[in-house]
């Protein structure tokens, strides 16, 4: 098998919770002919940025609805290398660390807003040369592969179109009503939320 065709596609993100959204990127990012895997990695808890659920619930959550969604595509694995502390919160400390896994042939997969932020990531030079970045773009994006400022980025359009257009935000405060938010997440993902007691006032960051 080529090299190309050995591409590992890392997304990362909250997850807080696990939703359809999600789930559409990753099927964007299995229709690519040469992704081999890709890692979905919940983050970790970190001081400088506080989740409303804890990382072990996070990561659970996606755990569960990756199991029921792609039972039978063992292309996508959930990893617990951020949300178990294993590794650093960087996309820096993420990288070094798989690489040591899968080689150097690691795309990290952003949503477009974040392009304007690249430059400010942790370690941000050594990065744009660890990783290519797949960013996640609007319907109207066109397909290009670019440098920007030494970074590379391969632009994936359409992911507007293929997406539930739902926010994480917006889950939350339905789930804390007792919604069922049918169609914008995996039942199982539901499930654990409603057992767990997450989202509800008084309930949030419960540990486990």
């Amino acid at each position: 098998m080529s090299q190309k065709a050995q591409r590992v596609a890392v997304f990362g993100g909250a997850f807080d919770p696990f939703h359809f959204g999600h789930v559409a990127a990753i099927r964007l990012l299995l229709s690519l002919p040469d992704i081999a895997r890709v890692i979905v990695v919940p983050s970790g808890d970190r001081p400088d940025k506080q989740h409303v659920s804890c990382a072990a619930d996070r990561f659970e959550m996606t755990r569960a609805g990756v199991k029921e969604i792609f039972a039978d595509e063992p292309r996508v694995v959930v990893s617990d290398v951020q949300s178990s502390g294993k590794v650093g919160f960087s996309t820096f400390d993420l990288v070094s660390h798989l690489r040591s896994d899968y080689g150097e042939g690691i795309s990290v997969v952003i949503g477009q807003e974040l392009l304007k932020d690249l430059s400010s990531w942790h370690r941000a030079e050594e990065l744009s040369q660890l990783a290519q970045f797949l960013v996640l773009a609007r319907p109207e994006t066109s397909s290009s592969h670019a440098q920007l400022g030494g970074w590379r980025l391969e632009v994936l359009p359409g992911f507007g179109q293929a997406g539930v257009k739902v926010s994480s935000t917006e889950l939350r405060e339905r789930l804390a009503k007792g919604e069922r938010c049918q169609g914008l997440l995996p039942d199982i993902v539901r499930d654990y939320c409603v057992t767990k007691g997450l989202y509800v006032p008084g309930k949030e960051r419960q540990e486990g």
